[in-house]
C-alpha cells in the first residue's frame, strides 16, 4: 500500500490480525457456537460478537471475492481503496458472495460479518450478493464519511454499475464517490455500448463486402443461410447456365483452333472436357439418383449444395480459358503495334542479361552458395529466355508476312510472357545483391544489440530459460564470425536470437517483479499469521481444560507453517507468502475447533448443573449447594476465569446431590450459583456465590455491532 498500513480500528477490545492485500481464496468459517452467550456469563471475558448464522470472516483479506466476478481487477480495487483511506482516512472492506444466508436482512448480514472480521469504528464493509442481486454496507460509528456523501455514492455510483453487472467497476466508482471524485460508474456501460456498436458496424461492413465479393466472383456462391427450396432453385439455375455455356464453348473450339492453331487451343479443350465431367456429376446429384434410401432433409440439402458447387468449379475452368483467348484476340487486334514494340525492347534486355551474368559471377566470389540459392542458375535461365523471345519474334514476323495473324498472335503472346519472366529474373538478381550488401553492413549493429541483450540477461537472477536463451544468443554471435559468407542468414539468426532473448528477459523481469511484490506483501502476511496464531493460542490457553487434540494439532501446524515462512522469507519470498497464508488458514481452523470443543463441554456441564440443583430439600438440604460451594471455591482459587474449574464444580455438585427436588434461584445452604442456569443467582448462605466471588453479570452480547450503521438494497 502507498505508505499507509491499513489496519482495522482498535477502539473496541478485539484482537484483529493485520490486513493482507491478498485476495481471499475461500469461505471463512461460518459456524458459530450456539452457547456463546452462556460462555460470556461463565467466563466474563471480553465482549463477544453478536450471534449470527453465517457471517463472513475476512481472515485478514483486503478484498474477499467468493464468486470470481472481480477476477483480474483486484489490484485496481485495492489501489482505489488505498486512495480512499489516504484522502478521507476511511477504511472500506469489500466482500462479494453468492447469497446473504442465515440473516433476516442483507444489512444484518453485513453488520455481523463486520463484527466477525474484527472491523472497528472507523471501518466500513461493503457486501454484494451476486445471486441475490442485493448489496449492503455496515459503517462504524466513527467512519469519517458523512451520510450525504455515502447516500450519493450509493445511488449515483454503486447502483448503476451493479445493475450493469459491473461489480468491480461499481466498487471502484463507490470508493471514488466517497472521496469526492466524479464517478465513472455510468461511463462503463456507455463505453461498453460504444464498443459493442463499433463491433457490430465492423461485422456488418465485413459481411456486406464479403457478399459483394461473392457476387462479383460469379454469383454462384451459396448464401450463408438458405432453405432447401432456395438451394434447389440455385442449383437448377446454375446447371442450365453451365450446360448452355459448355455447348457454346465446344462450338467456339473449332473457330479458335482455325484461328490460333491446335496447339494454342489444347488447354481450352482440356478445360471444356473437365468442366463437362463436373456438370454431368452435378446433374446426377441434382436429379436424385445419388440420393441414399431414407435421405434426411439435411442430407438432401448437402447433396444439392454439392451440385451447385460443382457448377461453380466448372464455370471457373471455362472462365480461366476464356480470359486466355480474350488476351490472344487482343494481341491479334494490336498486332501491328505489339510486334515492333517487342523487337525494339529486345536489345536492352540482352544488355541487362549480360550485366546480370557478370554481377552473379561477382556474387559467387563474395558469398557462399547457400546465400545465392535463389539465383543459382539465373544466368542460364536468362539466356534461355532470350533465345525463346528471339525465336517467337522471328516466327511471328514470318506469320504476319504470310497473313496468318492468328498464329502470329500466339507467337507474340508467348514472346510477351517470356519477356515478363526475363524481366522478373533480372530484377530478382539485382534485389538479392542489394539485400546481401545491406545485410553485410547491418551485421555489426545486430551483433552489438545482441551483446547488449546478453549483458542485460546476465544481470538478472539465473533461471533455466534465461540460461538457454543466453546460450542460443552466444552461439548466434559466434556464427557472425563467418557471417560474411551468408550475411542474410547470419542477420536472421541474430535477430531471432535477440527476439528469444528479449522474451526470456521479459519473463525474468516479471519474475523479479513478482518476487518484489511478494517481499512487499510478506510483512503483512507474516503479521496476519502471527496475529491469527496468537488469537487461537490465547483462546486455547484460556480454555485448555475443554480444548481437545484437534485444535491443538491445527495450532501446532499453523505455527510450523509460520516458522517455514519466516525461514524462507529471504531465499523464496513467494513460498514464504504462501506458507504464511496457509498458517492463517490453519490457525483459523484451530480456533474454530477449539470453540467447538468449548461449546460441547459447555453443553455437558449444563446438564451436570441441572442434576446438581435437583436436591429436593432432604438429607443435607440439597447437597447441590455444597457442589456450588466447591465449584466456587475452586474458581476462586484460580481467579474465577477458568471454565474447566466451573465444569469440575458442576460435576461435583451433581455427584453430591444425587437427585432431588428443585430449588429456585433464591436458594439456601451455601447459595452457590447453579452452573448452566439461564437465570442469575441471588443466593444466601455465604453471600450468593460461595467462595467463587458472587454472581457474574451477563455479557451484553452486542460486541462491536452496537454502534454500527447499515444500509443496502437490491439492484
Amino acid at each position: 500500500m502507498a505508505g499507509t498500513a491499513r489496519e482495522p480500528d482498535r477502539t473496541a477490545p478485539s484482537l484483529t490480525p493485520p490486513r493482507s492485500r491478498a485476495r481471499g481464496t475461500g469461505r471463512a468459517p461460518r459456524r458459530l457456537l450456539a452457547a456463546a452467550a452462556a460462555l460470556a456469563l461463565v467466563v466474563g471475558g471480553a465482549p463477544s460478537p453478536a450471534l449470527a448464522s453465517e457471517p463472513v470472516d475476512l481472515g485478514g483479506a483486503y478484498v474477499l471475492d467468493e464468486t470470481g466476478v472481480l477476477d483480474g481487477r483486484i489490484e485496481m480495487i485495492e489501489a482505489e481503496l488505498d486512495a480512499l483511506i489516504e484522502a478521507e482516512g476511511a477504511s472500506l472492506f469489500v466482500v462479494v458472495t453468492d447469497r446473504f444466508d442465515g440473516t433476516a436482512t442483507p444489512a444484518d448480514w453485513a453488520d455481523r460479518s463486520a463484527v466477525v472480521s474484527g472491523l472497528g469504528d472507523r471501518d466500513a464493509l461493503l457486501a454484494i450478493a451476486v445471486d441475490d442481486r442485493a448489496y449492503a454496507y455496515s459503517v462504524g460509528a466513527e467512519w469519517p464519511v458523512d451520510d450525504a456523501t455515502l447516500a450519493r455514492a450509493e445511488t449515483e455510483a454503486l447502483l448503476p454499475a451493479l445493475r450493469a453487472d459491473d461489480y468491480a467497476g461499481g466498487v471502484i466508482a463507490f470508493s471514488e464517490a466517497l472521496r469526492g471524485q466524479s464517478t465513472g460508474a455510468g461511463g462503463a456501460p456507455l463505453l461498453a455500448i460504444v464498443v459493442l456498436g463499433a463491433v457490430v458496424i465492423a461485422v456488418v461492413i465485413w459481411l456486406v463486402l464479403r457478399r459483394r465479393r461473392r457476387t462479383g466472383a460469379g454469383g454462384g456462391g451459396a448464401p450463408d443461410r438458405e432453405t432447401p427450396a432456395q438451394t434447389e432453385a440455385r442449383a437448377s439455375r446454375r446447371l442450365v447456365e453451365l450446360d448452355d455455356a459448355l455447348t457454346t464453348s465446344e462450338q467456339e473450339l473449332g473457330f479458335a483452333e482455325a484461328q490460333f492453331g491446335a496447339e494454342a487451343v489444347a488447354p481450352f479443350r482440356d478445360a471444356v472436357r473437365e468442366a463437362r465431367a463436373r456438370v454431368a456429376e452435378a446433374f446426377r446429384l441434382h436429379g436424385g439418383t445419388a440420393a441414399p434410401e431414407g435421405e434426411t432433409g439435411e442430407q438432401r440439402q448437402a447433396r444439392l449444395q454439392r451440385a451447385a458447387a460443382l457448377c461453380d468449379e466448372a464455370d471457373a475452368l471455362l472462365e480461366q480459358q476464356e480470359e486466355a483467348f480474350d488476351a490472344l484476340r487482343d494481341v491479334e487486334a494490336g498486332l501491328p503495334e505489339a510486334l515492333p514494340a517487342l523487337r525494339a525492347a529486345h536489345p536492352a534486355l540482352q544488355d541487362r542479361a549480360q550485366a546480370a551474368a557478370q554481377q552473379l559471377e561477382a556474387l559467387r566470389t563474395r558469398f557462399a552458395p547457400a546465400a545465392l540459392t535463389a539465383v543459382a542458375d539465373a544466368d542460364a535461365q536468362q539466356q534461355g529466355l532470350l533465345s525463346l523471345i528471339e525465336a517467337e519474334l522471328a516466327e511471328a514476323e514470318q506469320s504476319v508476312a504470310a497473313g496468318a495473324t492468328g498464329a502470329a498472335a500466339v507467337d507474340v503472346r508467348a514472346a510477351q510472357l517470356a519477356q515478363s519472366q526475363l524481366t522478373a529474373s533480372l530484377d530478382g538478381l539485382e534485389r538479392l545483391a542489394a539485400e546481401l550488401d545491406a545485410a553485410a553492413v547491418a551485421l555489426p549493429a545486430h551483433r552489438v544489440e545482441l551483446e547488449q541483450g546478453i549483458a542485460a540477461a546476465r544481470g538478472l537472477p539465473a533461471s533455466e530459460a534465461l540460461a538457454a536463451a543466453i546460450a542460443t544468443a552466444e552461439a548466434a554471435r559466434a556464427a557472425t564470425d563467418q557471417g560474411a559468407a551468408d550475411p542474410l542468414a547470419a542477420a536472421h539468426r541474430l535477430v531471432e536470437a535477440d527476439r528469444a532473448l528479449d522474451a526470456a528477459i521479459d519473463s525474468a523481469r516479471a519474475e523479479v517483479d513478482r518476487r518484489a511484490a511478494a517481499v512487499a506483501a510478506l510483512d503483512r502476511s507474516l503479521a496476519a499469521a502471527r496475529s491469527r496464531i496468537l488469537s487461537a493460542a490465547e483462546f486455547i490457553a484460556a480454555h485448555r481444560g475443554a480444548v481437545g487434540a484437534t485444535a491443538r494439532a491445527a495450532l501446532a501446524e499453523a505455527q510450523a507453517l509460520l516458522d517455514t515462512a519466516v525461514a524462507a522469507q529471504q531465499a523464496d519470498p513467494l513460498a514464504a507468502v504462501a506458507a504464511s497464508q496457509q498458517a492463517v488458514q490453519r490457525a483459523a481452523q484451530a480456533l474454530e475447533a477449539a470453540q467447538a470443543d468449548v461449546a460441547s463441554r459447555l453443553d455437558g456441564a449444563e446438564q451436570g448443573g441441572l442434576l446438581g440443583g435437583a436436591g429436593g430439600g432432604g438429607g443435607l438440604g440439597g447437597l447441590g449447594g455444597l457442589g456450588g460451594m466447591l465449584g466456587g471455591a475452586m474458581g476462586g482459587s484460580r481467579g474465577g476465569s477458568g471454565i474447566g474449574d466451573a465444569i469440575i464444580g458442576g460435576i461435583i455438585g451433581g455427584l453430591l446431590s444425587g437427585g432431588g427436588g428443585s430449588r429456585g434461584s433464591g436458594g439456601s445452604g451455601f447459595g452457590g450459583p447453579s452452573f448452566g442456569s439461564s437465570r442469575r443467582s441471588g443466593g444466601g448462605g455465604f453471600g450468593g456465590g460461595g467462595f467463587g466471588g458472587g454472581a457474574r453479570r451477563a455479557s451484553s452480547g452486542g460486541g462491536r455491532s452496537s454502534g454500527r450503521r447499515s444500509g443496502g438494497g437490491r439492484f
